[in-house]
């Protein structure tokens, strides 16, 4: 076979190679396409359905936004359960916020009693103190906005027994706290304490309900006792003279301002209110 044939014929069959392969290249490319636009118009319909149905994700500039904004939320805010709790975890807490926001606070710290809500345990404790009524208030707000969850059950306020020892906002309290956690939880070491800031009281709410009687025009229709003065009684009537001299008589039962006479002691010669 001459020379220039047989090149001729290895150059045609190349030709044939290449021309084959690239139609079958491209059929395969053609159709990877046909299936990507296929899965691509379908992508786009959902998603232009999402956008009729929620027309904010238009707007995926202020979606990823609020979406930001939503987790510092929830970081900022979140409580966290501790992986445990003992009286000697709680205590040191809680003289831990009294250190930093209210010294002038005191109690006394008593172990109350434990339970279970689901997998959740729970410790209850007891404080009794006194103490100025706003680092009480201080105490109860950074108790409730810090990452550990403490939960207040109860609380009990009263005015001091002898108040020319203390200054007029002075208040006996006890508090019962929840202290929670759980096994497989975060470690006490590895919830940080935060550092809070907040507006102080501009009025104390229960300082007058505390320390004076609130006053009520209903109630100052009725005779007021501390402003009048027994001068006789009977087994069944009492006999009062009111602020402005005029005698009236009262039986059990009958209503006085903020009260009512309750019953008569012939015996020890005095009426309960």
């Amino acid at each position: 076979m001459p020379y220039a044939l047989r090149n001729t014929l290895i150059l045609i069959a190349l030709l044939i190679c290449v021309v084959t392969f690239t139609l079958v290249n491209n059929f395969t490319i053609s159709k990877k396409m046909h299936t990507i636009k296929a899965t691509y118009e379908q992508n786009q319909s959902q998603l232009d359905n999402l956008k009729r149905a929620n027309p904010d994700m238009k707007d995926q500039d202020v979606l990823v936004q609020s979406l930001e904004e939503l987790e510092k939320r929830v970081k900022s805010e979140s409580r966290l359960i501790a992986q445990d709790n003992n009286p000697t975890i709680t205590y040191a807490y809680f003289l831990d916020i009294c250190e930093n926001y209210c010294p002038d606070l005191k109690f006394d710290f008593k172990y109350v009693s434990s339970g279970q809500i689901e997998s959740t345990q729970f410790n209850s404790y007891s404080l009794i103190g006194t103490g100025p009524l706003t680092s009480l208030y201080t105490f109860i707000y950074q108790l409730e906005n810090q990452f550990m969850l403490y939960l207040i059950d109860s609380i009990r306020l009263s005015g001091v027994e002898n108040e020319d020892s203390y200054p007029p906002d002075y208040v006996y309290f006890t508090l019962v706290i929840s202290a929670f956690y759980e096994e497989n939880s975060i470690q006490v070491e590895d919830i940080p304490f935060r550092y809070l800031k907040y507006k102080n009281l501009a009025y104390h709410l229960f300082i007058p309900r505390v320390h004076a009687q609130l006053p009520d025009i209903h109630e100052q229709r009725f005779l007021d006792i501390n402003k009048s003065r027994m001068i006789g009684l009977t087994p069944d009537k009492v006999f009062v003279i009111d602020e402005t001299g005029r005698i009236q008589v009262i039986i059990p039962g009958d209503k006085v301002a903020y009260g009512y006479l309750d019953h008569i002691n012939w015996e020890d010669q005095n009426a309960s209110f």
